[in-house]
């Protein structure tokens, strides 16, 4: 599954450009949309909106930095008739909130999605990273590109990356990587989601908006790693043997690539556990703690 080369990007930077990204909009589109910041939260700003556009799958990556307000003057992530799909909505919309009086709506977060689809544990939420690494069927040199972007521009985020104009092409493959494989992610999810869960996620997901809104929310709260649902005492998905399996092979991973996930440390409350719950990508662990 070669994503990278059908998913066609296209910086928008101009009140014309924005203009024609919205009479553009068609109404059986729907949105999937990653936001980049510094501090992204109440507390810090909003530099760069990627929205990829399904089922065309072409991304447009709004330049908040250059538009400010102006971006927001007509908005379709105010239209509840418009399906939004994040991967955990809560700084996004808080940062959307506090800082441009924006409230989300017609939200489905695929954080939750994945959360209420597992068979077994539902302690903690997971992150995107690995979640795109083990649960999506990536081919090789796909996955491991997908993975050296993201660390490589984790790596410089200290230097204020997403506010350097002109754009370097690797930060705008990072924002096109944040929401390329959340339709395959979206679809997989659905397809395992059993019962009652589904509407458990849509409720959820809405709660996740109400609660970034609200003046007590703590964007860099530790318990924004725990899921909504709590512990399950239902048979987990994986065997001990396939859980280990896959531990080697992420670790294998790893050395190969050349550098060490400091998100990993999350999966097993190591030195990182606390650290994840401050990490603006959603904490990026794929494993229920404490297992």
């Amino acid at each position: 599954m070669n994503t990278s080369a059908s998913t066609p990007t296209t910086l928008i930077s101009s009140i014309t450009e924005l203009s024609a990204f919205l009479s553009s909009i068609s109404p059986s589109d729907s949105f999937y949309i990653d936001l980049e910041g510094n501090n992204l939260s109440r507390h810090g700003t909003i530099s760069l909106i990627t929205i990829l556009i399904h089922p065309s799958r072409s991304v447009r990556i709004i330049d908040i930095l250059t538009l400010g307000p102006s971006a927001f003057t007509t908005t379709p992530l105010e239209d509840p008739t418009i399906p939004k799909y994040l991967w955990d909505v809560r700084n996004d919309a808080d940062a959307l909130w506090a800082l441009y009086n924006v409230g989300l709506a017609g939200v489905t977060d695929i954080q939750l999605l994945e959360n209420a689809s597992r068979i077994g544990d539902r302690k903690y939420v997971r992150g995107l990273d690995k979640c795109v690494q083990f649960d999506l069927n990536l081919g090789f040199m796909e996955r491991e590109r997908w993975l050296r972007t993201k660390q490589d521009v984790k790596n410089i985020m200290d230097a204020n990356i997403f506010d350097v104009r002109p754009m370097a092409p690797k930060t705008i493959q990072y924002c096109t990587n944040d929401v390329m494989h959340l339709p395959d992610l979206h679809t997989l999810y659905l397809a395992r989601m059993e019962g009652d869960w589904l509407a458990k996620a849509m409720n959820e997901s809405a709660e996740r908006v109400v609660e970034a809104h609200s003046p007590e929310y703590d964007p860099q709260s530790d318990t924004k790693k725990l899921g909504p649902w709590g512990g399950s005492t239902e048979s987990r998905g994986y065997s001990m043997e396939d859980m280990f399996d896959r531990w080697e092979d992420d670790i294998a991973h790893d050395d190969m690539m050349g550098y060490y996930d400091n998100d990993y440390d999350d999966d097993w409350g190591g030195t990182n556990a606390v650290d994840g719950a401050f990490d603006a990508e959603a904490f990026d662990s794929c494993w229920d703690k404490g297992s």
